[in-house]
């Protein structure tokens, strides 16, 4: 993918959540970056959707048992670390916070999922049409394929979590988890957090 790619998505990803950036005191774009590397060193595979060579949309899947890629999942492993390992996060614990708190899964589902839709984000001027559910089509396809027999996808109530829904995934888990993105869902201190799972068709 091309790097434009990559900095078109990190901006999407910056104006889209927090991410950490304000309980950690980072700089600029550096939690962005951080979670888009954190997603590559962990993805299988990922799709984009383009209009006029501007990324307008992304998303990805995981497969936790893949011997797949392991280079390049290392390599940008190692370039998330250095990051959060910079002077350009002030307040490590709390990002590590703030991460843990959207890791809810509980320990009898681990193991179940064969892996995940590590991300699905639309540009905000291309919503409302399609896009997501293309993207998330394709996603389901291509990790059927690669004989996934299931996908975890956590969301939370600052997201549209109703759209998987419409995609026939079923809502398997909720928690009350701390409201990390209080510009989305007003000032209140918690909020809910979901589990769906895509069951997918061979």
């Amino acid at each position: 993918m091309k790097l434009k790619y990559y900095k078109q998505i990190v901006n999407m990803l910056y104006e889209e959540w927090d991410l950490g950036k304000k309980s950690s005191r980072a700089k600029g774009k550096t939690c962005a970056w951080i979670y888009w590397l954190s997603l590559l060193s962990e993805v299988e595979q990922l799709v984009i959707e383009t209009q006029d060579d501007k990324v307008i949309g992304v998303s990805g899947y995981t497969k936790w048992s893949s011997k797949k890629h392991l280079f390049r999942k290392k390599f940008y492993s190692i370039l998330e670390n250095i990051l959060i390992y910079s002077p350009l996060v002030k307040d490590k614990k709390a990002l590590f916070q703030y991460n843990k708190n959207y890791n809810y899964l509980p320990k009898e589902l681990e193991g179940y999922f064969d892996g995940e839709v590590t991300i699905l984000i639309v540009d905000a001027a291309y919503r409302g049409k399609q896009i997501g559910k293309k993207l998330l089509t394709k996603v389901f396809d291509l990790a059927s394929k690669d004989q996934m027999k299931n996908l975890q996808i956590l969301t939370d109530e600052s997201c549209n979590y109703q759209f998987y829904e419409k995609l026939d995934c079923n809502k398997i888990y909720e928690k009350l988890i701390h409201n990390e993105e209080k510009g989305k869902l007003g000032n209140i201190p918690s909020e809910m957090g979901f589990i769906y799972e895509k069951r997918l068709v061979k």
